[in-house]
């Protein structure tokens, strides 16, 4: 911006010495004195000169650039770049070339969008394993502020496709030798991405530039190692389902042996109360054996006074002895006399 003000001020006093030498003309044609018209054009020629000088030897450098300082005569750079503000430099003698310091990026892409390079410019590389793999990748970087001088004496403005691009390329392909291709599909992408940003820092940070990340934007496999990569993740569903069938037949057997067990308890529970359960008649007979006759008895009816027992009853009965211990009065049997021409 000061360089165009010191650049309109050197065209006006260009403008003033026109002016006079305008006058000077008119003056012959007249002929008057030509003396205030030859003042005027010398101090326009003057002022044009000195804004003139002035403006080329005066540089604006902007917040993120740097400028180098070349000496014409001695052919040396100057110690250290000149920071952000306005320096002053010999005109004629000193050339100063800005470079900005502000982040930069390089991609390396497949498509027209994303790459630098018009047209596919994604590095094709094969990993550990052989496999063929595809890379779309960015570098961010910048020139170093205090190494300026170092990227002015070896590449100038050829940096980009003289050393950024190479070395980009160059440590895609070597990083990717010391990793399988399961490692780049899975977990380990991240590890690739360190791999690549500190080789490519190792080969461009020494001439000057400053690396800030490496990024992959995209990773492309081969037909064959995707249609792989699916057919693995079938067989692996297909086993986990297998395994998870497999758990369930197994709780499903435990479940039935817990049932097994639950109706085997429950078996010997009712057996051990049986058991008991005839202990006890058992322990009641051997006291009272009639006992189980009474209970016979007592189950033919309240009101039995008399019954006929077969020939072949296991049982033989005490009526009088069941009745005495019942507390039931024995009665008397009663006579029914005969009817006339009976005992004819």
């Amino acid at each position: 911006m000061i360089n165009v003000v010191f650049s309109v001020l050197a065209l006006a006093g260009l403008a003033i010495a026109g002016f006079g030498g305008f006058m000077i003309i008119q003056m012959l044609s007249r002929n008057a004195s030509i003396r205030g018209g030859v003042l005027i054009t010398v101090i326009g020629l003057i002022l044009a000169i000195v804004f003139f000088v002035i403006g080329a030897g005066v540089i604006e450098v902007q917040p993120n650039e740097v400028a180098v300082v070349f000496n014409v005569l001695s052919g040396d750079l100057a110690e250290t770049p000149l920071g952000p503000g306005l320096h002053v430099i010999i005109p004629g003698i000193q050339e100063a070339t800005i470079y900005s310091i502000a982040q930069q990026e390089y991609t390396m892409g497949g498509t027209i969008a994303t790459g630098a390079t018009r047209g596919d410019d994604a590095v094709v590389a094969l990993t550990q394993d052989g496999q063929r793999v595809e890379l779309d990748v960015t570098v961010i970087y910048r020139i170093s502020p205090s190494n300026a001088n170092t990227v002015h004496r070896n590449w100038q403005d050829r940096y980009e496709n003289g050393l950024i691009r190479p070395s980009l390329r160059n440590q895609v392909r070597g990083a990717l030798t010391e990793f399988r291709v399961e490692q780049i599909y899975g977990t380990e992408h991240s590890d690739l991405e360190q791999a690549i940003e500190d080789g490519v820092r190792s080969l461009i940070e020494p001439e000057g530039f400053e690396v800030t990340n490496v990024l992959i934007r995209n990773i492309t496999f081969s037909p064959e190692y995707v249609a792989s990569i699916e057919q693995k993740q079938v067989a692996q569903q297909q086993a986990q389902e297998a395994e998870f069938r497999v758990r369930q037949r197994e709780q499903e057997a435990e479940q039935a042996r817990a049932l097994a067990r639950g109706e085997a308890d429950a078996a010997r529970i009712r057996a051990e109360g049986e058991a008991a359960a005839l202990n006890l008649i058992n322990e009641q007979l051997s006291q009272n054996p009639l006992l189980l006759q009474w209970r016979y008895i007592e189950s033919l009816g309240p009101n039995v006074q008399m019954m006929i027992i077969p020939s072949n009853s296991p049982f033989l009965f005490d009526l009088e002895s069941l009745l005495a211990q019942s507390g039931t009065p024995i009665p008397a049997p009663s006579i029914t006399p005969a009817a006339p021409g009976d005992g004819d």
